[in-house]
C-alpha cells in the first residue's frame, strides 16, 4: 500500500476547499493511505474520511525544536507523493518519490479550490475539473449530534450561522432574524452554529423552535448536526464551506470578501453579496428571497 502526504491549510473554509485534492488523489492512487499535515484546530473537520491516515499537527509558535521533531517523524516515512499546498517547503527534507507545490500565481478571479486543485494536475488519473468538496460524517458524531437537537427530532430545520472571525464579515443580528422569520413557513426550527459568543438572542417574534449551539459542538459533531439540517445561512466563514462539502444547501452573505474565490464550492451555493461591501446596507428581503429561491431549486 503507498502512502501520500498533504500538507494543507490553517483555517477552517481553507481545508474544506482543499478536500477536492484529497478525492481527486482517492481516485488517481486508490491503493494509497493520505498522511495529512494540517493545524491542529482545523484538521478535526477531515476526520472518518476513508482516505485519511496519519494526521500530523504544525505548531505556528512551537519553535525549532518542535519542527525538528515533526521533521524527523515525517522521515520515518518514504512517500509516493507529497502535496503542498501551503508552500512551506517541508517537502524538501522530507523523502518522496515525488514533490508537488501549489502555485504561487493568484488570480482574483480563480476560485480557491481551482488554485489548490491546479498543482495535482500534472498526476495520471487527475480529472481536468475538480471534483466537489466532501466531507464524512462519523457514526459516534452522529450520535452526539442526536442527543444535542433531540427537542427538534424529526423537524425540518434551517441552520444559521450569525459569527465571522472579523466583524466587518458579520451581518446584523437583527437582519438574521428577519431571515429567520420570513423562512417560518418554509421550517420547523432553527438552530445556530458556530462558536461560544457568536450566538445571537432571538426577540418574542421569532415563533419557531429555536436551538442555540454555538460554542457547543466541536468539528465532528458540527458536520454531523449540519448533515440534519435543510439549509445553512451564514456569514463569509468555515460553516457555510462546511455545509456546501456535506451536499447541504448553502447561502454565504459576501461584505467585503470575494465570493469569485472564497464562496461555498457546489452546485448547491450560492453567494448573496452587498455592492458597497458593508453588510450593515444588506437587507433582509435579498437574502430571504436567494434562500427560497435556493430551496426551490434543491427540491
Amino acid at each position: 500500500m503507498g502512502r501520500i502526504l498533504v500538507i494543507t491549510l490553517s483555517n477552517l473554509g481553507d481545508v474544506v476547499m482543499t478536500t477536492p485534492v484529497f478525492e481527486a488523489l482517492r481516485v488517481a492512487y486508490p491503493a494509497s493511505v493520505i498522511d495529512v499535515l494540517a493545524d491542529k484546530r482545523s484538521s478535526g473537520i477531515l476526520s472518518g474520511a476513508p482516505y485519511l491516515g496519519r494526521v500530523f499537527h504544525r505548531e505556528k509558535k512551537g519553535g525549532l525544536v518542535k519542527t525538528i521533531r515533526l521533521i524527523a517523524e515525517l522521515r520515518k516515512t518514504y512517500y509516493d507523493v507529497i502535496v503542498d499546498l501551503r508552500t512551506n517547503l517541508i517537502p524538501l527534507v522530507l523523502r518522496a518519490n515525488k514533490n508537488i507545490f501549489k502555485s504561487k500565481r493568484v488570480s482574483t478571479a480563480q476560485h480557491s479550490v481551482e488554485e489548490h486543485y491546479e498543482g495535482i494536475l500534472t498526476l495520471d488519473g487527475v480529472t481536468s475539473t475538480p471534483p466537489h468538496c466532501r466531507l464524512y460524517v462519523e457514526d459516534n458524531a452522529k450520535e452526539k449530534a442526536r442527543c444535542l437537537i433531540k427537542s427538534l427530532a424529526g423537524k425540518k430545520l434551517l441552520a444559521i450561522g450569525p459569527g465571522a472571525n472579523w466583524p466587518g464579515k458579520i451581518w446584523p443580528a437583527e437582519r438574521f432574524e428577519e431571515v429567520v422569520i420570513d423562512l417560518e413557513t418554509h421550517f420547523d426550527g432553527v438552530i445556530q452554529l458556530g462558536s461560544e459568543g457568536e450566538g445571537i438572542v432571538f426577540s418574542g417574534e421569532v415563533n419557531m423552535p429555536h436551538l442555540d449551539l454555538t460554542g457547543k459542538t466541536n468539528l465532528s459533531t458540527l458536520k454531523a448536526v449540519i448533515k440534519s439540517c435543510h439549509l445553512f445561512i451564514g456569514n463569509d466563514s468555515g460553516i457555510g464551506h462546511v455545509a456546501a462539502a456535506l451536499g447541504r444547501p448553502s447561502l454565504t452573505v459576501f461584505g467585503i470578501g470575494n465570493p469569485n474565490r472564497y464562496r461555498p464550492w457546489g452546485n448547491r451555493s450560492i453567494a448573496v453579496a452587498e455592492p458597497s461591501k458593508d453588510l450593515r446596507q444588506l437587507k433582509s428581503s435579498r437574502v430571504s428571497k436567494a434562500a427560497k429561491q435556493l430551496l426551490e431549486e434543491c427540491l
